[in-house]
């Protein structure tokens, strides 16, 4: 017995003098002896089972974009003067053809006057002229006095018109009735230039403009119904259509896009200027797609491989088999099933 018990004395006392290494030991022991038993012994995994469903399915293009104008007018003069007159400020609704400046005029009337006189005296001059030569041109050297009169005279008729049209370009007219959005001025005494600028914009012509990557842009159709959202009215969605879609593409930072216009549904032009303003960033979702009672899964069901289709129909209670499947559109959550499932199956949601 004394002999069969020193090896446990000796055990003992080499634990309590290394119980540190021995609680070491003891712990890589639990570890991989823990390991050992959960790969020896696998849970079987509880698969998640979603019904194939049957409904409409809308496949929609989400692009973003700006509000601008359709009917919009940047007038500037010719050449610069002192304003004498403002016929409307920033912010006022105009008339079509209504003044919204005038330059100083002064200095172009006695120009027109001078002009006038001018025009006068040549006219007498050809007519005297006319009347020493007759009617009949007895030399060449007379005939090219005869067309160098005519077309002195001629020349004091353009300087007259064209006189005129100074005049008339003074006074700066919209070619558009609707809401002046940009003046240099509001007040008169100031001298504009040619770089000043008064903008006017037709409020009943607004569209959205949407900015589409060139690699969707086979997707989208004029008529199409879209969903405008408006980052300053996020809860007040509204209801447009593709109008026209631009055969020049444009570079942003994004890449290549098309622009897409879809008219804002206007009540008034008094409510549109009230509520929308030009630049005013949103989102809309175009409906390029669409379906009625089709069979539908989930997008996450889809397994991918070798160019097919598969997915895991149910085959038991905890226990499915790979069957592939032929699709039609989807969106972001439900794609169509065109062949290879039923309704009332059963697919492997991971």
């Amino acid at each position: 017995m004394k002999l069969l018990s020193r090896p446990f004395v000796f055990t003992a006392k080499w634990l309590k003098n290394h119980w540190k290494l021995s609680l070491i030991l003891l712990i890589i022991l639990a570890v991989a002896g823990y390991f050992l038993y959960t790969r020896t012994y696998k849970v079987p995994e509880k698969l998640t089972f979603v019904a194939v469903t049957q409904g409409n399915l809308v496949k929609t293009l989400n692009v973003s974009g700006i509000i601008d104008a359709k009917q919009k007018a940047s007038l500037r003069y010719a050449a610069g003067g002192k304003v004498t007159y403002i016929g409307a400020k920033e912010g006022d609704i105009v008339k079509k053809n209504q003044s919204l400046a005038r330059l100083d005029a002064r200095d172009l009337q006695k120009r027109l006057q001078y002009d006038l006189n001018s025009y006068f005296t040549q006219r007498l001059t050809f007519d005297q002229n006319a009347a020493n030569r007759g009617d009949t041109i007895k030399s060449q050297a007379i005939g090219r006095q005869v067309q160098q009169d005519q077309n002195t005279l001629n020349n004091s008729v353009l300087d007259v018109e064209i006189r005129d049209i100074s005049i008339q370009n003074a006074s700066l007219t919209t070619p558009i009735a609707g809401i002046l959005v940009s003046a240099p001025t509001a007040v008169a005494g100031v001298v504009l230039g040619p770089t000043d600028i008064f903008e006017v914009i037709d409020p009943s012509s607004l569209v959205f403009k949407a900015a589409v990557d060139e690699t969707d842009i086979p997707l989208v159709k004029k008529g199409q119904t879209a969903s405008i959202q408006l980052d300053s009215y996020p809860n007040d969605p509204l209801t447009a259509s593709v109008s026209s879609i631009s055969y020049r593409s444009a570079q942003t930072s994004k890449g290549t896009v098309f622009v897409v216009e879809l008219p804002i549904p206007i009540v008034s032009s008094q409510s549109a200027a009230e509520r929308y303003r030009l630049g005013m960033n949103g989102d809309t979702d175009i409906v390029v797609a669409q379906r009625e009672n089709v069979l539908q899964i989930p997008v996450d069901a889809l397994i991918e491989r070798d160019n097919k289709t598969f997915v895991k129909k149910k085959a038991g209670d905890n226990a499915a088999e790979e069957v592939e499947i032929k699709t039609g559109i989807e969106n972001d959550t439900m794609i169509e099933v065109i062949d290879g499932l039923q309704l009332g199956d059963q697919v492997v949601l991971p």
